[in-house]
């Protein structure tokens, strides 16, 4: 059955609208992911490094974050089987790894460069900063891995204690 001519140039600009459609949407997601990846916008870093004092809090700074990603990663562990126990997870990692961007700014961790008057000690914090993000990324990891493959499971358990718990207080 052949198409009538007289509805081509409809067919036509149907077409057009149609693939423009999927252009429009196609960028708005491609654009959304490369921003989403990209991460927010951080302001150039000071030119000078930070003095040996300064240096030393940063320590002491990325010290106490590192302690407070293994406490709270502990305390997920006895808090899994509540329903918003990885959502309040994901929350706390995200705010933790803002505060490490901050240090990382603050004591400028991410310089490329050595500067000739820079510490011996400035590359080693560089070092620590990156091995307590590696830990973070790690927990992270598992964190996700088990949500998505046992949280079923912990939940299961803490609703069967819970009912236990209910049937024995009566």
């Amino acid at each position: 059955m052949p198409r009538d001519p007289r509805y081509r140039p409809y067919r036509i600009a149907l077409w057009i609208f149609y693939f423009a459609l999927i252009a429009v949407s196609t960028g708005v997601t491609i654009a959304s992911i490369v921003r989403h990846l990209r991460g927010p916008h951080r302001p150039a870093a000071a030119a000078t490094l930070p003095t040996r004092a300064a240096l030393r809090v940063c320590v002491r700074d990325l010290d106490a974050l590192h302690r407070e990603q293994n406490v709270r990663s502990w305390r997920l562990g006895m808090e899994i089987g509540a329903p918003d126990a990885v959502a309040r997870w994901d929350v706390w990692s995200k705010d933790w790894e803002r505060r490490v961007d901050d240090l990382s700014e603050r004591c400028l961790l991410d310089r490329s460069e050595p500067a000739p008057q820079a510490f011996p000690g400035h590359g080693k914090v560089a070092a620590a900063r990156d091995a307590v993000l590696a830990v973070h990324r790690a927990y992270r990891a598992q964190v996700n891995r088990f949500a998505q493959e046992e949280a079923d499971l912990a939940r299961a358990a803490a609703e069967a204690l819970e009912t236990a718990r209910a049937s024995v207080d009566r």
